[in-house]
């Protein structure tokens, strides 16, 4: 025996083992306990809904006639002003010039990126 005193039938490290499995069960419980709630609460949520329906409603059939065709509408295509277009050259060179750490060529092409997004949202506001 050694001159540490130690109580009980096993060593330290043996009584420590079945402690390491104990949070996972607790773990798998208490999220079998979660979703046993959730399924419970949507079932008796779902209850409620057909309860709070009128005998009307209950009643009320859908309508199985052909729906009437929509009107028809004029489709306009859709055109980037150069405004928009210059905007999306000069993001892409921004993006291009970020990397690379050219900082200055970027701060002057962020003045004239935003100079054109502002002309392209006041181009396509109506």
């Amino acid at each position: 025996m050694t001159s540490e005193r130690w109580c009980g039938v096993h060593p330290p490290e043996a009584a420590s083992a079945p402690l390491a499995r104990r949070p996972r069960a607790w773990l798998f419980v208490a999220a079998v306990l979660v979703l046993a709630t959730g399924l419970a609460g949507f079932a008796l949520g779902s209850r409620q809904v057909d309860r709070g329906m009128t005998a009307a409603q209950r009643e009320r059939a859908p309508v199985t006639g052909s729906a009437p065709a929509p009107p028809a509408a004029v489709e306009v295509e859709p055109t980037a002003t150069s405004a928009c277009v210059e905007t999306a050259r000069r993001a892409d060179e921004l993006i291009r010039l970020l990397p690379a750490n050219k900082r200055e060529r970027a701060a002057q092409l962020l003045v004239a990126y935003t100079v054109a997004s502002r002309q392209c949202r006041q181009d396509a506001s109506p």
